[in-house]
């Protein structure tokens, strides 16, 4: 049985990603929408936002959407409340990525020295080349908590600096900016 966060559908991206509804990323599109259509105070993006999480909610069939689609079903909100400018130029990015440590881990299985750090290299390849504006990195205890139980790797503190100082310099490196040069910059948090 599947069930849905909040009976809310997954968003499909073009790729074929599926992600939970946010409503941070829906607010953030809508501002930056209203500042390109020339209305930098709109205070209306909460509760438009609002409302589109009760019509996925209640109207919407299926368990999921499309990210084209659900811009749609926006910017014909937009419309029918008489902001067109604002629909003009609004654009819904990808949703905000989630990417677990502790399930590379569990993938790279017992050569985990072999296989992590190619793994999160192709994982952060893939996340630059899209369109989203936020990268939650999750489960970095555990994964070194996993980590530390299969090899002998040095101190927990030691485990924990490599992996972020990776992140940072792919963060830095040529290939993420250049992947990214077109688009706003990629927030990243790490948990």
């Amino acid at each position: 049985m599947i069930v849905l966060r909040h009976g809310i559908p997954l968003v499909i991206t073009p790729k074929g990603h599926s992600a939970s509804f946010n409503k941070e990323w829906i607010i953030v599109a809508l501002e930056q929408a209203s500042k390109r259509a020339g209305q930098e105070h709109w205070s209306m993006a909460s509760e438009l936002t609002d409302a589109i999480t009760i019509y996925l909610q209640q109207e919407c069939k299926g368990t999921v959407i499309t990210l084209e689609k659900l811009e749609k079903v926006i910017e014909n909100l937009l419309i029918s409340l008489k902001y067109e400018a604002i629909a003009a130029t609004f654009s819904l990015p990808d949703p905000p990525v989630s990417l677990s440590l502790l399930e590379l881990v569990q993938e790279a299985g017992t050569a985990y020295e072999l296989v992590f750090f190619p793994l999160l290299r192709k994982r952060l390849q893939e996340i630059a080349e899209s369109s989203s504006l936020r990268l939650e990195i999750n489960d970095l205890e555990p994964c070194l908590r996993q980590l530390q139980h299969r090899v002998r790797l040095g101190s927990h503190d030691i485990l924990r600096e490599e992996i972020v100082n990776f992140i940072r310099r792919y963060g830095r490196s040529h290939f993420f900016l250049n992947k990214r040069k077109n688009q706003k910059p990629l927030e990243i948090e790490l948990s």
